[in-house]
Order: structure tokens, then sequence, then C-alpha cells
């Protein structure tokens, strides 16, 4: 595996580098518990204000959003100012955020303590990801981003059982509350690091800021409402942004991510990896109510073995970069990917086979979006860019799990819907395999 490309090993000091890499694991794990605890909270919450789903919804929809605008701008900004400045910002918000929520008087409020929340995981997830990667020996890179997965996959399984339990004894702000603690824990313990890390000192692009913000909002809201005309608004600001980014000495998002066949197809296949991971899983429920007729009860419990598995996968995946180098490794998981989804589309009559089944899907997403995208896109990039590239890396992953779970709610509507849904899936992916391997290779990626 080619390393030359990958920034320089930045030492830590004031902490060891494993008790550094905990710290900011830990705000994953936060994160993705709060994904995972809100949804029980749910019914609770439409009664205290008094509203229908229909509103109710919009808890989800303005963390989506919120988090996609600033995984970007945040990123770029931990190039700027430092990646523990933008960690501890993003913890401080996520904080403020969570205490909004739990004592919001109106719903309105409530939305804010959401969208403030989210903008804080966007100082949260993709920072944590370019932390470990400036920090850890090349040799070691893919085991230690891949316990990114390991964490983010504890928190989304543990989510919603720690939400129930909380809901059993007290009241639904605690799942907001409960945050808060971990939060002060997280600043306490990272406000010890110390590390060398260049900044970037040059005017910030502020046009360029506002148009990449508009852009994402109306795709990713034209996208989940299948919205054409907020679809279009959104592929029309792209080269509007483009032509902006051109004159900006420092611009936010960097024209060789497109320009670059390397980078640009590392980006297009983390836009894949978020699609089959959103037609994966988003809909099993719905799959075993309708194919195994399973009761809805139950249904929800059999997704279990596909998040176990994509933990281990994720585990196992960082390791295999270091051993055989990660763009084998994403292809290894697209194959496995595929072979899951053409078993889900024709394969799978039986509880069994279908347990089977959501267990190889599991190891092939928790490959697909753990560590080997995150080291090859630093392989391509300027180290200095670090952060922002790893934002855009999580920013198309969302715009693709949001993009796979509009596709897969118009699919299911139709007659032998999940045949359709997950042929889909897995030619998305086999597409990605192509690219990868006739856009990235050793000589393109040096």
């Amino acid at each position: 595996m080619s390393t030359q490309a990958m920034p320089a090993v930045q030492p830590v000091q004031g902490m060891s580098r494993g008790l550094m890499i905990f710290t900011f694991l830990l705000g994953i794990f936060m994160g993705a518990l709060d994904h995972g605890i809100v949804g029980p909270a749910l019914s609770s919450i439409f009664s205290a204000y008094q509203i229908d789903a229909s509103w109710g919804v919009w808890s989800f929809t303005i963390y989506t959003l919120t988090f996609a605008v600033s995984i970007p701008i945040l990123g770029k900004l931990s190039d700027r100012i430092g990646r523990k400045q933008t960690f501890m910002l993003g913890i401080s918000l996520f904080a403020i955020g969570s205490l909004l929520a739990a004592f919001a008087p109106n719903f309105a409020v409530f939305l804010l303590g959401r969208a403030i929340q989210a903008i804080g995981s966007g100082g949260i997830f993709p920072i944590t990801a370019a932390q470990i990667a400036a920090t850890t020996p090349p040799q070691e890179r893919g085991k230690a981003m891949g316990l990114i997965g390991v964490a983010f996959g504890i928190g989304t399984i543990a989510g919603p059982a720690v939400g129930g339990l909380i809901l059993s004894v007290l009241d639904w702000q605690w799942i907001f509350l409960i945050n808060i603690p971990i939060s002060v824990l997280i600043l306490l313990m990272v406000a010890g690091l110390k590390q060398q890390q260049p900044v970037v000192k040059k005017p910030i692009d502020y046009p360029g800021i506002l148009v990449l913000s508009l852009m994402i909002l109306a795709l990713m809201y034209g996208i989940s409402s299948s919205n054409v005309v907020f679809i279009a608004i959104g592929l029309i600001l792209l080269p509007v942004l483009l032509l902006i980014e051109r004159k900006q000495a420092d611009p936010v998002m960097n024209t060789q991510y497109f320009t670059k066949k390397s980078a640009l197809t590392f980006l297009l296949a983390s836009l894949i990896s978020g699609f089959v991971m959103a037609t994966s899983i988003n809909f099993l429920p719905v799959f075993t109510e309708s194919v195994l007729h399973m009761a809805k009860g139950s249904s929800g419990l059999l997704a279990t073995p596909f998040a176990v598995a994509s933990v281990i996968a994720s585990l196992i995946g960082g390791n295999l970069v270091d051993k055989i180098g990660a763009k084998k490794v994403l292809v290894l998981g697209f194959i496995i990917s595929i072979l899951g989804a053409v078993s889900l589309g024709f394969v799978v009559e039986s509880l069994v086979s279908f347990i089977v089944t959501i267990v190889v899907m599991g190891f092939g997403v928790g490959i697909i979006i753990g560590a080997p995208l995150n080291v090859l896109i630093l392989q391509v990039v300027d180290p200095k860019d670090t952060g922002a590239a790893v934002g855009y890396l999580s920013l198309f992953r969302s715009l693709g799990s949001t993009l796979g779970a509009t596709v897969a709610g118009k699919l299911i509507g139709l007659a032998a819907g999940f045949t359709y849904l997950f042929s889909v899936s897995a030619i998305v992916a086999l597409i990605s395999i192509i690219m990868i391997l006739a856009f990235a290779s050793k000589k393109q990626m040096a």
C-alpha cells in the first residue's frame, strides 16, 4: 500500500495516543447513541408539544439537513484553527443543543436545539477521523480508523435500548440531558491534548460557505422530499460554487476534488456507500413484515445481526487495510455487499436465510463505510486539507444515504419492489468497484 501522500504523523502530547483516540471515539459514541435514543421518545415528544407525526418528522429532518451543511464547513475550520479546537466546539454545541431540546418551551425551540446538536455533530464525526489519521503511523491507520465504526456501531445498537430504559423510569427530557455529563467528561479529557498542527492562515471564504450551504440544503431537502425544483436549484448552484471557489485564496471546496480522478472516485464511492447502507438497513423491518410475514414488534429486532456484523467488520476491515491495502479492502466490501443484496432480492425466503444474508450484508456495509475510504482520500489530498477532505467524504455519504432512502421508498411501492430495490443496490455497488479499479490506480494516487 502506498503511503507517500499520507500526512506526516503529528505527535501527541499531554496524553497518550491511546487515550486521545478513546476520547475522540467517546464523542462518536455519544453522537451515535443520541441518534438511536431519540426514536423511542418520539411519541412522548409529540404528545408534549401536541403535534402530529407529519410535523414530528422534522425532529429528524432538521438534524439531517443541518448536519450535512455543517460537515464540510467545520471540516474546513479544523484546518484553520486546529482539530482539537474544532472538536471541542462541536462537543460544546452538541451539549448546548441537548440542553435546549430538553428544556424547550415549544416545538420550534426544540427544533432549534436539534439543529444546534447537528452542527455540533459536524465538529465531531469527520474531525475524529481526521485527528486519528493525522496522529497515527501509516502502518496502523487502518486499524485505528476501524475503531470509529466500532464506536458508532455500539452507540447505534445501544441507543434504542438506553432510550427505552430511560423512558421507563424518567421523563423524555433525560434522553437529551444524558449528553451533558458525557460532553463535560470529553471536554475535560481533550483539554489536556497538546499537538503541533500546521494551520491555514488566509481570508475566510464567506461567499463559498454561503453558496455551499444553500446548495447542500437544496439538494438534501429536494432528494428527501422528492422535490424536483429544490434538486434543480442545488444542481444549478454547483457550477456557481465552482466559479466562486476558483477565485478564493482558501476555498471551502477545493476544486481538485472534482478535477482529480482519484479524489472524485473516492467521493463518489462514499456517496454509493451511503446509498448501499440506506437501501440495506433502513427497510429491513418492512422486508421482514412483507416477505417473511413477521410481527411488527419482532421485525425491528432482526436488524440487530446486521448492526453487530457491521461493527465486527469495521474492526476487521481496518486491520486488513494495514495488511493488504485500503483499495483491495474497499473492493472486497463492495463485493460482499453485492452478494448480500442479490441474496435479499432473489434468494431469501426463510428466517434462517434472512439472518445469514443480513450478516453478510452487515459485513459488507461495515467495511465500505469504515476505514478504507478515509485512508484512501487522505492519500490524494494535501496534508493541510485533511479535515476538509474527510468532511466532504462524510457529506457525500450523507447525500448517498438520503438518495438511497428516497429511491428505496419509491421502489418498495412497486410490484416486486424489494427485488428492484436490492437489484439497484447491487448495480450501484458494482459501478463503484469499476470506478475504483479504473480510476484509483497507484500511479494516479501518488
